[in-house]
Formats: structure tokens, C-alpha cells, sequence
């Protein structure tokens, strides 16, 4: 019956769901109004207590307060994409952080083309004298080391800035907090409406706040059941330069933060939208409200960012913040709020993980104490979607280090854009676990990036065609050398292969015209810059391995800059392929795509050391950290594609051997660990690394860190799709009945150095093979039974599974395009299976 109704009844079944629309939107609200509960569809977060009491009002004089920091790990973030806050929960008062995640200081824009790139024009002319003291082996930090020279001639004088708070605004209720019984304050993940209940005698308190995409605006509802409540609206900005004013019924806060050159401009409205009490401005820059039973409010907030280079400037900011208030005062708050739940719905509930779960309802911190493992695993799993859907959508620029919430004027690593893991990480989940609306924002970045890019390879490499960009970024299109020479690397490759990544699972073939350029452009960067080497293979230098030391005896563990190291070699096989592919699909550029095919057999090969290990630098070098937190090195198993044990054993074996050493766990380093075992197939090392996450984090509210950097959350989100679902390989042997025989690899092994791997150019045949769609790799032996439903797959597909005493029961995979696949399941290939868009087959 269920095959019957998949292949046979679509039509029908848009037409029910269209009709119940109405209904659902109906019963959402009434869910999300309601005290959390134990239904099993919802994933909640609750406590029962507010944060902790000196964290109720901040002090944003201190750059980087303490209090400030621990008010990360208790209070609980709401966003859209591009306007977020995070809030308190407090009885006498709330207290509400608000971002813009266009809201940077103590940079530049505006300047020229090439000065915006923050690059010297002269590097060029020193370039080979950094180069030869790093073939001289001139390391350390020494005058005329490679380091000392790279700082001098080759990085930055520019600042790189800091994201920056945007306002906040205090709401005072004049209430005891001795006196309350019955406190709740909640965060529905399932529709991204917050809470915070509790009863003073006979009257019960209500706050719901919510951060509406379809609106643009922050909403929040205050009542009173049983009496009446007195409230005071205060608005603040960290940002030395503002005015607030009030009048009628709303605050208005301008603001400028301070830049190196253009300051940028910001305005926050916060607007009475109704309320039956007296609404009451102040001189003072308040409002206070006196006898009301309900009072709705909106906030909305832009800045005058635009995300065009070099001005990056533009934006009608006040126009475009009082329009969402207005508009917001005109839909009223129960339009708004069914708009927001159905907005969030449609996203949260596309991949339901069951794990068998008895939801226990305790608080979320005592939840993570003492219950159910499974409960906690699927909560975290549930709130790194949310927070994927907060921090990145529809915005003009990428989540950064700390998502979209900061509470600090330089909050830790100026929460910016770093390129040798953090930014990449935030969006590895974005297919696998169907959000790939919040990659949006990654793609327009990156394009700045390329146009910025240009200038920085031209000035700093001597390098005529194609872009490149160093390890750190900001918003207005920063690509230059880090001012520190130990960190001299270049990202263009790292960057882009995300960008095929995501093409790789839409099949979309507009978007990889649109994004075509910028590939590449990555290559032909590297086409140039690459240089031969003692033994005559190619390799990117000056670089580093992040963000690893070596020969320490000799050098110190500050003896970071190197040549050639395997990360950088490893991506450039993976582009200079993913380039071949794309030229092939949209039939241009022959001559680029031959000069690449005969570069990468060139690069210089992946090697094996003598203790097993897969080396970080074509040299083995001694008296690096083995234990490193970075595992750069690995990146062609997780997040690139070309390491596995089924097709390449050998290499596998080498990066498990590494991962038996490096066991640091927590943040973003147990996310990567996490995914790489799931990649090896090791679904209980994967588990117990996703576990440190989950439970480990001092925080809390679950985000990650002692110091919040939100790619942990992000990447371990993205654990739990690679145990179930994984699509990486490619099948370019129709005839094989085996995975070994039938998948591509892209590395041969050396006959005359066995320890050597050296990259294979992909044959044509390649474009258009299937990918292999390999059910439940890594399944926890912690999970013997359970569902999941919506997962992505490369090519073009959604696969729900069902599974039972650790073996697949059933697998229906639905096709979003034309295209054509193979399963790998329970040590089994298939043979290979063609669907049209819109159809469903079921596997068992």
C-alpha cells in the first residue's frame, strides 16, 4: 500500500496537504503556545530557572567581559538568517541582545579595488625570496627565516575588523523574583518560538518571542492571565556614536561603528504594535506601559551594508527597518506568527530522526546529567539544523565564527571568517541534512571573494589570471596574506570545493553556470602559482598544514610555515576534477581543461610514513604535534571524497592511523574526528566523538565552547547524515558487481616508491556517473533501532530509511532530478537504477 501510494498518488497527496494548510498552521500555534510538553514530533529546550543573576544586564566596556561570555552559554538564540537575538529569561527584567550580521567595525571599505582587497601591491617583487629561503629550509623565526620574510613583504598591514553587537533592549517588569512559582523558559525548535512562563500569586506571566524570515522582523508577546502587568522599554548600543529617541509608540536607536575608513551607519526600531494599556514616551529615550494585559512588540534592524565591492555600502537602512515594522503592525501578531511556524515547520520537520526515544521531559541540563543518551543526541542533532536555519539565510554574507550571535565589541578570533576549517564546517551539513537555502549566503560571499581575490593574487603572487584569498575573512571582501608570516596559506581551493559540493547535490545545472567562473578562477590561480620541487613535482609554497608545527627541536613550536603540504595538494586534485567535470557539462573552455588534466599527475604524490601515518608534508618530518588539533591533512577523506576504505584501503588505513593519535575531542576538532570515523565506517568512534559535543559543552544553552564559536554545533550536525547516508564515491564500471572494482579512484599507487599515491587524471566518463548511494555506513551499534527520513544524496536524491536490530528494513529514495544511482548496502551493490524527477523506489 505504502509503494501504491508513493508512485501512484502524488498528485493527491498535494492536493490533501494544500487543503489541510489552514489546519496545521492552526494547531501550530496552539502547540507553540502551549507549556513544553513530551509529544515526540517536538524538540524542545527548557529550563527551570532563568540565567544566572549577574548575567542580567551587561557591560559592553569591558571588549571581552567575562560576563559577557558566560551569557553566550546560558541564554537562548532566535534568528532569521540575517537578524538574531539572544535573550535572558529574567523575572524583574529581560534582556535582549540583538545582531546584525552585517555589523563589522575597525576595518575598511571603500577604498580602492585593489586596496580593498587588503593586499601590497609589491609582493609580487618578493616573492621567490621568500621562496628560497623556504627551499633553503630557512624555517623558524629567525631574520631572514621564511616567516620573518613572509611578515615583512607578503602579509597585511591592513586590519582585518571584528563582527560587532548590533543593540539591545532591556524590558523591565518590576516583578519579584522571590516570589515566583512555576518558572519555564523554552526554546521550540520545532518552530522556533521561545518562552518564558511563571506564576506571582495568582496571575501567570507569558512571554513568546520569535524572529520571523517571511517578516524580517523580531516579535515578542508579553500577558498577563489573572491581573495586569507595567512594563519599561530601554534601548542601548554598544557603539559610542547614537542617538535614541522615542515617541508614540516606538524607540528609535541610530548608530554608527567605528571603522578604519566609512563608518557604518545602523538603525533598530522597536515599535508597540498593540497592547491595551496606556503607551507612554519618555524623554529619556523610553517607553513605559502601565495596566496592560497584553503587549506585542517588533524589533527590526538593519545597516547601510551592501554587498558589492569595493564599496560595500548602500542599503536604505532606515527605510527598509520601518517598513518591517510597519508592515508587522499591519499583519498583527497571530499572521506573523503563523507565518513564522509554518516557515520553520516546512524546514525542521524535513529530516525526523527517531531513535525509539521516551521523551522524559527534564530540563535541558539536568537532561544532559542524567537521561536518556539517545534523547540528548537527537536534541543536539535537532538544535544544529535550528541554528543552521537562525544563522544563515537569504543574508548578504556567510555565518561566521560565532553564527550570528556576539554580545561582545571583539568578541574571541574577532568572530570572523576563517578558511582553514571553521567557515567551510558551518556549511557542511546544508545538503546532507536538507537545508540547502542556507548556502545561499556562502555562494554570494565567496563571489566577492573572487572579484576581491584577483588583486590579491596579481599583488602579492604575481599572478595574472584567477583569485585567491589568505586564511582569514571579513565582509568587505578581505583576501590578503594574515599579518602573522607563520600563516601564510591561500583558501581559493577549500572555498570552491563546496561550491561543486553543491551542485553535486542539486544537479542544477543554472547554478554551476553561475558559480563556474569563480571555480575556475580558483584553478587558474593555482595553475600559475604552483612551482616545481626538488624532485620535480608540483606544490603550492610558502604555506603552512593548520595549523601544525615541526622540527620543534630545532626550530620551536612557533616553525609553522612550510612547502607543499597535503592539504593543499589534496584540494587541488579534487578542483582541478571538479573543473574538469564542469567544463565538460557546459561545453567550454577545451584548452583549460587539458592544461588541467596534465596538471594533476604532476602534483606532488600523498605519502605514507614508516609508521603508518598519512604524512602532513611531503617531507616526514619529525617533532611535529602528533596529537594536533587540526587534521588538515585528512581532508580528501572528510569533507572531500577521495580517501575511503572501500575504494582506496591503503589510504584509509593511513588516515585511521592518524585519527588513533589525535583523539582530541570537543568544538570543532571532535566534529571533524566525528565525521571522519563515520567516513571510515566506524559508526561508534563516530558516536563517541559526536557525544563530547553533546554532552561536553560547559555551556548550558548547548552551544559550543567555553569561548562560543558555533562550529561545532554546525559540524556536528553534519555527523549524524554521514553515519547514515553516505554518496561520495562514483561508480564509473557499469559491469562491476563489486564496490572496489566499480568505483572511481583518484589516486594510484607509485610501483617504484609503494608508500607514494600519486593523482589520477579522471577519465570523461566520469561526468555523468552515478553516485553510489551507501545505506547506514556508520550506524551506531547505540542505535539498533530507529528511522530517519529526508536525508540528501548526491545526484540528485532523499533517502528515508528504516532500520532494526542494526540492519536496513526499508530504504525509499525519492528523486528530486532525473538522474541515475546505485545502493551499497549490507555489503551488497546494486545494479545501476535510473528515476525520473518526482518518482519514488523503495529498497529492502
Amino acid at each position: 500500500m505504502r509503494r501504491f501510494l508513493l508512485e501512484n498518488m502524488r498528485g493527491d497527496e498535494m492536493k490533501i496537504r494544500e487543503s489541510l494548510k489552514g489546519l496545521i498552521t492552526i494547531l501550530l500555534i496552539a502547540l507553540s503556545s502551549s507549556r513544553p510538553g513530551l509529544a515526540e514530533d517536538r524538540s524542545v529546550m527548557h529550563y527551570d530557572h532563568p540565567i544566572s543573576e549577574d548575567l542580567k544586564r551587561l557591560d559592553h566596556s569591558v571588549p571581552r567581559s567575562p560576563i559577557n561570555a558566560r551569557f553566550m552559554g546560558e541564554a537562548l538564540p532566535l534568528g532569521n538568517g540575517r537578524f538574531g537575538a539572544i535573550f535572558s529569561g529574567h523575572v524583574d527584567s529581560e534582556y535582549l541582545v540583538f545582531n546584525d550580521i552585517t555589523l563589522w567595525m575597525n576595518s575598511t571599505r571603500g577604498a580602492s579595488e585593489f586596496k580593498q582587497s587588503g593586499s601590497p601591491a609589491d609582493g609580487k617583487d618578493y616573492l621567490e625570496m621568500v621562496r628560497t629561503a623556504c627551499r633553503e629550509g630557512k624555517f623558524g623565526t629567525g631574520e631572514g627565516s621564511i616567516e620573518s620574510l613572509g611578515t615583512e613583504y607578503l602579509a597585511t598591514k591592513q586590519r582585518l575588523g571584528n563582527f560587532a553587537p548590533f543593540a539591545d533592549l532591556e524590558i523591565r517588569t518590576g516583578h519579584d523574583s522571590n516570589a515566583v512559582e512555576d518558572y519555564d523558559r523554552a526554546l521550540d525548535l520545532a518552530t522556533g518560538v521561545a518562552s518564558v512562563r511563571y506564576r506571582i500569586g495568582d496571575v501567570t506571566y507569558s512571554r513568546e518571542y520569535f524572529c520571523s524570515h517571511p517578516q524580517d522582523v523580531f516579535v515578542a508577546r508579553f500577558s498577563a492571565d489573572g491581573g495586569k502587568m507595567d512594563l519599561v522599554l530601554q534601548a542601548r548600543t554598544p557603539h559610542k556614536k547614537n542617538t535614541i529617541e522615542s515617541q508614540g509608540h516606538e524607540i528609535q536607536l541610530r548608530g554608527f561603528a567605528d571603522m578604519d575608513q566609512d563608518d557604518m551607519a545602523f538603525m533598530q526600531g522597536v515599535r508597540v504594535v498593540s497592547s491595551d494599556g496606556e503607551v507612554e514616551a519618555k524623554s529619556n529615550g523610553t517607553l513605559q506601559i502601565t495596566g496592560a494585559t497584553e503587549v506585542v512588540l517588533s524589533v527590526a534592524g538593519h545597516t547601510d551594508f551592501l554587498p558589492e565591492y569595493p564599496k560595500f555600502k548602500g542599503r536604505d537602512f532606515e527605510g527598509d527597518t520601518l517598513h518591517a515594522l510597519q508592515q508587522a503592525e499591519e499583519l498583527g501578531y497571530t499572521v506573523l506568527k503563523t507565518n513564522h511556524v509554518s516557515d520553520v515547520q516546512s524546514l525542521m520537520r524535513r529530516v525526523p530522526l527517531d531513535l525509539g526515544i521516551t521523551p522524559s521531559g527534564l530540563p535541558t541540563d539536568r537532561l544532559v546529567k542524567q537521561g536518556d543518551p539517545k534523547e540528548v543526541q537527537k536534541l543536539y542533532f535537532d538544535y544544529s539544523r535550528y541554528l543552521q536555519i537562525c544563522s544563515s539565510r537569504d543574508a548578504p554574507v556567510p555565518s561566521n565564527l560565532q553564527g550570528l550571535w556576539s554580545s561582545m565589541l571583539i568578541p574571541p578570533w574577532n568572530s570572523d571568517y576563517h578558511n582553514d576549517i571553521n567557515v567551510q564546517m558551518n556549511y557542511w551539513m546544508v545538503e546532507t541534512a536538507n537545508l540547502p537555502e542556507s548556502f545561499t549566503p556562502f555562494v554570494e560571499w565567496t563571489k566577492v571573494l573572487a572579484e576581491s581575490g584577483r588583486h590579491t593574487a596579481w599583488g602579492t603572487f604575481g599572478v595574472k589570471k584567477g583569485w585567491t584569498a589568505g586564511l582569514n575573512g571579513n565582509i568587505f571582501g578581505f583576501t590578503a596574506q594574515n599579518p602573522h608570516g607563520r600563516r601564510l596559506q591561500q583558501g581559493g581551493h577549500w572555498l570552491a570545493q563546496h561550491l561543486f559540493e553543491h551542485y553535486a547535490f542539486n544537479k542544477d545545472q543554472a547554478y554551476l553556470e553561475d558559480v563556474y567562473p569563480v571555480l575556475k578562477g580558483a584553478a587558474e590561480f593555482f595553475i600559475e602559482h604552483l612551482a616545481p620541487w626538488k624532485d620535480g613535482t608540483l606544490v603550492v609554497y610558502p604555506t603552512w598544514s593548520p595549523e601544525n608545527f615541526f622540527l620543534e627541536e630545532a626550530y620551536g613550536k612557533l616553525n609553522k610555515q612550510a612547502w607543499g603540504a597535503s592539504y593543499d595538494q589534496q584540494l587541488l586534485v579534487g578542483l582541478f576534477t571538479d573543473c574538469i567535470e564542469a567544463s565538460i557539462l557546459l561545453d567550454r573552455d577545451p584548452e583549460f581543461r587539458q592544461t588541467l588534466r596534465e596538471f594533476i599527475p604532476k602534483l606532488c604524490p600523498q605519502k605514507i610514513n614508516s609508521q603508518g601515518h598519512l604524512q602532513e608534508w611531503p617531507e616526514d618530518w619529525d617533532g611535529y604535534e602528533v596529537t594536533h588539533r587540526h587534521l588538515s591533512h585528512l581532508i580528501a577523506l572528510h569533507p572531500g571524497r577521495d580517501f575511503s576504505p572501500l575504494s582506496t584501503p591503503e589510504l584509509a588505513q593511513a588516515c585511521e592511523t592518524v585519527l588513533k593519535v589525535r583523539t582530541g575531542t570537543g568544538g570543532w576538532k571532535g566534529a571533524w574526528r566525528a565525521a571522519c570515523w563515520a567516513r571510515l565506517r566506524n559508526g561508534d568512534e563516530a558516536l563517541k566523538y559526536y557525544n563530547d559535543l553533546a554532552f561536553g559543552t560547559p555551556n548550558p544553552n548547548l552551544l559550543n565552547g567555553s569561548r562560543f564559536q558555533i562550529d561545532g554545533n554546525l559540524g556536528g550536525g553534519a555527523v549524524i547524515p554521514e553515519m547514515l547516508l553516505q554518496s561520495h564515491l562514483r561508480s564509473i564500471d557499469p559491469q562491476a558487481d563489486t564496490i572496489a572494482a566499480a568505483a572511481y579512484v583518484p589516486y594510484r599507487k607509485d610501483p617504484k616508491q609503494p608508500n607514494h599515491f600519486v593523482a589520477v587524471t579522471p577519465p570523461d566518463r566520469l561526468v555523468g556517473a552515478p553516485y553510489i548511494l551507501d545505506l547506514l555506513p556508520a550506524l551506531p551499534s547505540a542505535w539498533p533501532k530507529g528511522s530517519v527520513k529526508g536525508l540528501r544524496a548526491r545526484g540528485g536524491f532523499e533517502v528515508d530509511m528504516e532500520w532494526d536490530n542494526g540492519q536496513l528494513l526499508k530504504a525509499t529514495i525519492h528523486a528530486t532530478r532525473n538522474g541515475t544511482f546505485r545502493v551499497y548496502s549490507n555489503g551488497k551493490l546494486s545494479e545501476t537504477i535510473a528515476m525520473k524527477k518526482g518518482d519514488s523506489r523503495i529498497w529492502e
